[in-house]
């Protein structure tokens, strides 16, 4: 590496093919812009929580090509979208859109972690997730709000997103 003030300054642009996959996916265009600065994970809620979710050793992962492992991980699904790293971020890379890319090739090829799955099969079993835990109490309250106490409204919205989004209205 030539450490003078002369001849053509070395630049680094990483990129593997799943970056770029990435990057021709709505909302993955700014992958390439990443600098890896650790911005992103210092600025992060879920982050700051556990210590399995790191947004700048995911967003390495897919500039170093590791499609298979980002995509049967977890850890893109973590992220909130909160948009905390972008606000902070000094190249304007927007983590959220990027996971959302990455979410968005993993759900295509089916790999949806199973408690995602499972709140959208609830989703579809109930029309909502709380079904379950609704009581006289929220009844009353959603009375006292002038809201539907009655919230068989759902099925309609559970019929028109099964025919919208799954197979023969059966999933």
């Amino acid at each position: 590496m030539d450490t003078t003030n002369e001849g053509p300054a070395i630049t680094h642009e990483p990129s593997s093919d799943f970056a770029r996959e990435i990057e021709r996916e709505p909302g993955g265009a700014g992958i390439m812009k990443c600098i890896q600065c650790g911005m992103c994970t210092a600025s992060c809620m879920v982050a700051s929580m556990t210590e399995r979710y790191r947004p700048r050793k995911l967003i390495q992962k897919i500039l170093l090509g590791k499609r298979e492992e980002v995509l049967a991980s977890e850890l893109p699904w973590l992220c909130m979208s909160c948009k905390l790293c972008e606000e902070r971020c000094q190249e304007d890379v927007d983590l959220s859109e990027i996971f959302t890319a990455v979410r968005e090739i993993a759900a295509r090829e089916g790999h949806i972690p199973p408690v995602y799955r499972q709140t959208v099969d609830k989703v579809l079993e109930d029309g909502w997730l709380l079904k379950d835990s609704y009581t006289d109490f929220e009844e009353d309250d959603r009375d006292d709000l002038g809201l539907h106490t009655d919230l068989n409204w759902n099925d309609k919205f559970v019929k028109k997103l099964r025919k919208k989004y799954f197979k023969g209205g059966k999933q």
